[in-house]
């Protein structure tokens, strides 16, 4: 639907957006709800359309339907307490700005950020709320972005036919991917080893979540979605010297018993006035504490026989220090231990867990086209990958830009006709960080005529480096509900044939 004027975001959004999603969840089905910011036209924070994330979604299907109000499903959604309440949040988090409550009045949605009655009389609230449109699925096959940049759309960046066509992208031309083939009895398909690479717009993970302190204390960090608007697939033959590497890291641990018994008591200490003071007091007192400790096992020391001398004596150094480093003197503390007494503190070295690490792929693909048409189709795949691992400049002049936009990202699977090979390892979504291009693989320049290029490079190889944007978990192997970094590989790992078992290699 067009509007009378200009959209325009409102000031207070340092991001300069028209429209914002709001994410809920029911019955297991995740929602986007698309509500409008625009403070010109009348309609501030009035509903746009609701998109349902499609979990069925093949390699080139719609990642998001749209929902239909009228539905069975549109009417379940529209009177569930779940939308109701993360919209009358959304709602009184923008509706009493100074730079939009004005808005909010013309478009009435002030009267449901209240929670108070319309105009009419009639009750405002989001439960089955009027005047939720419904938008017609996308005919290009493709999924809609979900945050895209106001100022510049990926179609003004991408703007050549290889990605606003979102083109699917075949080397060799001829190479057998599971479609009928002539010469083969109906309904045989004839499909060889190959891999599937889809490329998408980056979307930032928590850009639009709920990250309220006490929900990150108690659950962590949420993170959304990665993948935005499809910009085409490429499909290659699997190159050689495959390869899968997980890995974790582990460090040495050291400390002492001093150390040890000072952190317990000290932390014993703070657990228990976490529950009597504020925060901003317990701070403060947090020196009272530690100081406290010290003398504690001062005493306890103090108690015991004279064969902990020694100890005392780590706590004497352990306080020396302290005291030294106030006025920059520095010492080594197991160094004048063992200088006195001729015994090392004893360190309790232990190898100790240190957090994941991230995944690295690298692949050598080889190019030798027979004819003008495949050789217009590996220019156009150097290209594809090339131009989209890059960042690109935000903003309506792009030539003076504050920010940069994140390159695109990826998404691989090894195939065999649409189905992942189990055989082989899966991957989570991917950044490429390298792309080189070897036009001369045999150390010498030969080409032909090409009428398109003038001329076209015999043979060339394209090496490419994936990182993958997240780590590799345990509980990844039994796809657990609720993680997007898995719900963004769609397909590649969910359905008949592709979900993981028993027997499968996994990621």
């Amino acid at each position: 639907m067009s509007k009378k004027n200009t959209p325009e975001a409102p000031k207070s959004d340092v991001r300069g957006r028209t429209s914002y999603f709001v994410q809920y969840e029911i019955d297991g089905e995740r929602y986007f709800e698309e509500r409008s910011l625009d403070v010109n036209n009348g309609d501030f924070l009035a509903p746009l359309g609701i998109k349902k994330v499609n979990k069925d979604a093949g390699p080139l299907g719609n990642l998001y339907d749209d929902v239909d109000p009228e539905s069975d499903e549109g009417k379940k959604v529209l009177n569930s307490m779940i939308r109701r309440n993360k919209l009358v949040d959304f709602a009184k988090d923008w509706a009493f700005r100074d730079d939009t409550i004005e808005a909010s009045f013309e478009s009435g949605y002030i009267h449901y950020a209240r929670e108070g009655k319309l105009p009419n009389g009639e009750s405002a609230s989001f439960i089955n709320e009027p005047g939720v449109p419904f938008l017609v699925k996308n005919d290009d096959n493709s999924a809609e972005n979900i945050t895209r940049d106001p100022d510049i759309t990926p179609q003004e960046i991408f703007s050549n036919d290889l990605f606003s066509n979102k083109e699917d992208l075949k080397y060799p031309i001829d190479m057998f991917i599971g479609e009928p083939i002539s010469t083969l009895p109906a309904g045989v398909q004839a499909s060889q080893d190959y891999m599937f690479i889809e490329q998408y717009q980056y979307q930032p993970p928590q850009a639009e979540v709920d990250q309220s302190i006490g929900n990150a204390l108690t659950n962590g960090l949420q993170r959304g979605t990665n993948i935005g608007e499809r910009f085409g697939s490429c499909r290659l033959p699997i190159p050689n010297k495959l390869g899968v590497s997980n890995g974790v890291n582990w460090g040495e641990g050291r400390a002492n018993a001093v150390e040890m018994a000072a952190f317990g008591a000290t932390t014993s200490a703070l657990s228990k006035a976490v529950t009597e003071k504020d925060i901003v007091t317990l701070l403060k007192d947090a020196g009272k504490q530690a100081s406290e400790t010290f003398g504690a096992l001062k005493e306890d020391l103090a108690n015991q026989d004279s064969g902990s001398l020694n100890s005392a004596r780590i706590l004497n150094a352990v306080i020396a220090r302290s005291a030294l480093s106030r006025i920059g003197i520095n010492v080594d503390v197991d160094q004048f231990i063992t200088r006195e007494t001729g015994a090392a503190i004893n360190p309790n070295l232990e190898l100790l867990f240190g957090g994941p690490q991230l995944r690295t792929f690298s692949f050598l693909f080889e190019f030798a086209p027979n004819d003008e048409p495949e050789a217009r189709m590996v220019r156009k795949i150097h290209r594809w990958f090339r131009q989209g691992m890059l960042p690109h400049r935000r903003g309506a002049n792009a030539s003076r830009s504050l920010f940069l936009g994140s390159p695109n990202i990826f998404r691989l699977c090894y195939m065999n006709k649409s189905r992942r090979i189990k055989g082989l390892n899966a991957f989570k979504i991917c950044a490429l960080t390298s792309c080189q291009i070897d036009f001369t693989p045999d150390g010498v320049y030969q080409s032909y005529e090409d009428a398109n290029a003038i001329s076209m490079p015999v043979r060339s190889t394209m090496q490419v480096t994936f990182n993958e944007l997240t780590p590799i978990f345990a509980n990844d192997y039994g796809q657990a509900n609720g993680d997007d970094s898995l719900a963004d590989l769609g397909t590649n790992i969910r359905g008949t044939n592709n979900s993981f078992t028993q027997d499968d290699v996994g990621f």
